[in-house]
């Protein structure tokens, strides 16, 4: 084995840009969802090898078919009867999150200001894995509040007290976002008297006291943004498609392809914030019917109610599945590396077997000296059309990796062709060597 360092020169080196459209599809069914058709394999330990229920996505991929251990009597109460860090915290058996109390406040956001406050400095604040992501759907009646309003108390004597805090829904916090988007189409109004709702009701929708299904769909599921377009739901009632959506004009706007009413619109899409706002409530099959709001009452399959049954409390809805496919948008920066072997270069090993085999004594040692045979014969590997005699001698060694080295030459990298290369003196090879950053 013999290495040389080579370094690389102002255009042996690049970085790209790769922007890539993965494929995000979901399917929903009686409270379930699916991730790309993925099923939730359990493992030896868990009935959920990355400790979630279907449909989810793991940040970080932690406690992978771990399970928390069982209470420890001999232990005085701990899980796994060990414990770690300087404030003796409790080893459930699970891989956790922690940080130390320190003059830079940092803490988890589960960690409030009082609980902060009362902790001694050094003392360990941990949270838990898996982090996890999944689509949460949302129903919205016409009569459902978009926001509450804070209440006071102006009989203390010592000022005004708020007896209430302020909220608002998330629909309603959209709607900046929203109106924002209203100059590519008028259905991106929270409020208009010109924006189209079904046959019943041509003219005439706002967000604020009309019924509509809002499903969000978390970044960690298609990347930077969602691509134009490529929306497409389906709406099946027995398995058999009922409706179907889509964003023909690639401007946010989703419309019935399929269904009973095609051409109209169902719903828009904002595509940065990942939020599928649906309004279509006209019924899409008249014998259709279930109990989609949960409450013991059946109704007709709407696009209002795209999604919503995953909400757990209404997945007694069975007879509903409901598809999302999507493209994701993510870029992924890319480092391009060309590493030569000129000719002439790089025909030299240190390799034991790179010289002929002799039983004679190579070194001689003294008192004073230590002599090395300077005249050892390289090994002649150069075939020949006959058995016993060799061909003519040339150097010849054979490239087996590639080891990248930062500058303190340390290595950082290592590329292996799928077999050695044959490098002779006459012989220069370029190996073209990428890895994402």
């Amino acid at each position: 084995m013999s290495q040389f360092f080579h370094k690389f020169g102002r255009n042996d080196v690049y970085i790209n840009t790769i922007k890539a459209y993965p494929q995000v599809s979901l399917r929903l069914y009686s409270g379930s969802v699916f991730y790309n058709n993925a099923p939730v394999v359990s493992g030896s330990l868990t009935s959920s090898l990355n400790l979630l229920n279907s449909g989810g996505i793991s940040l970080y991929e932690m406690n992978v078919d771990r399970s928390e251990a069982g209470t420890d009597p001999l232990a005085d109460g701990e899980t796994t009867g060990r414990k770690f860090g300087p404030n003796n915290v409790i080893n459930n058996n699970l891989i956790r999150p922690w940080v130390s109390k320190d003059g830079t406040r940092m803490a988890f956001r589960t960690t409030s200001k009082g609980g902060f406050g009362a902790m001694n400095a050094g003392e360990i604040i941990y949270s838990s894995y898996p982090l996890s992501a999944s689509i949460t759907p949302q129903y919205y009646s016409s009569t459902t509040p978009r926001s509450t309003a804070a209440t006071f108390d102006k009989s203390s004597g010592t000022g005004i007290a708020v007896s209430g805090e302020a909220a608002v829904t998330r629909i309603r916090a959209l709607k900046n976002t929203i109106n924002y988007y209203n100059y590519i189409n008028p259905n991106f109004a929270y409020s208009s008297s010109n924006t189209y709702v079904d046959a019943a009701a041509p003219a005439g929708r706002d967000f604020d006291n009309c019924e509509l299904g809002l499903v969000s769909i978390p970044s960690i599921f298609y990347g930077s943004s969602i691509k134009k377009g490529t929306v497409d739901l389906k709406f099946y009632f027995t398995g058999t498609l009922l409706g179907r959506a889509q964003d023909t004009a690639k401007n946010g706007v989703l419309y019935e392809t399929t269904g009973a009413l095609p051409g109209s619109p169902v719903g828009i899409v904002l595509y940065n914030e990942g939020m599928l706002i649906l309004t279509g409530a006209w019924a899409m099959d008249p014998e259709a019917q279930e109990d989609y709001k949960g409450n013991n009452t059946t109704d007709f399959p709407r696009w209002i109610y795209f999604a919503q049954p995953v909400t757990g409390a209404w997945d007694s809805t069975t007879k509903s599945s409901y598809i999302a496919d999507m493209s994701g948008t993510t870029t992924v920066q890319s480092l391009t590396m060309f590493a030569s072997a000129p000719k002439g270069l790089l025909n030299h090993s240190n390799n034991p077997s790179y010289v002929q085999f002799s039983t004679g004594s190579y070194v001689k040692t003294g008192s004073t000296a230590y002599l090395q045979d300077r005249k050892r014969v390289i090994k002649n590997i150069v075939s020949s059309s006959y058995n016993d005699p060799t061909g003519s001698f040339e150097k010849t060694t054979y490239i087996s990796k590639i080891g990248i080295y930062d500058e303190n030459e340390n290595l950082i990298a290592i590329a292996k062709p799928a077999t050695p290369i044959k490098k002779t003196a006459g012989r220069d090879f370029t190996f073209k060597l990428k890895i994402d950053i």
